[in-house]
C-alpha cells in the first residue's frame, strides 16, 4: 500500500508521468491490489483533473532528490495547507 502524496510514475504509453496519488475514500477494499487512487501530475501535457488508477497502476518513484527539491515540495506542501507533509519533508530532508 502506499500513502497520499506519494509520488509515482503512471505508464501512459510509452511515457511515465510523474505525479502524485490520494486514496480514493469512495473505495473500501480489503484487497489492496485493487484499490483505486486518484493521480494529480503538473505535466502540461495532460489533464488538470485527477484521473482514477489501480494500484497496479502505480510505478514507485526511486526517492534521490536533492536539498532544493524538499525545499520546494515544502513550499507546495505549504501552499496546499498540508503541514504533516510538510513536517514529513522536513524530516526526510534532515537524513
Amino acid at each position: 500500500m502506499v500513502n497520499d502524496g506519494t509520488w509515482i510514475y503512471l505508464q501512459r504509453g510509452i511515457q511515465h508521468v510523474l505525479g502524485w496519488i490520494e486514496k480514493n475514500p469512495a473505495c473500501i477494499c480489503r484487497e489492496g491490489m485493487y484499490q483505486t487512487y486518484f493521480f494529480y501530475t503538473i505535466d502540461k501535457r495532460r489533464s488538470k483533473e485527477p484521473i482514477l488508477i489501480y494500484y497496479k497502476d502505480i510505478i514507485p518513484v526511486e526517492s534521490h532528490l536533492e536539498d532544493i527539491d524538499y525545499h520546494a515540495l515544502q513550499h507546495v506542501a505549504l501552499e496546499s495547507g498540508d503541514s504533516k507533509w510538510f513536517y514529513d519533508l522536513g524530516a526526510k530532508r534532515m537524513l
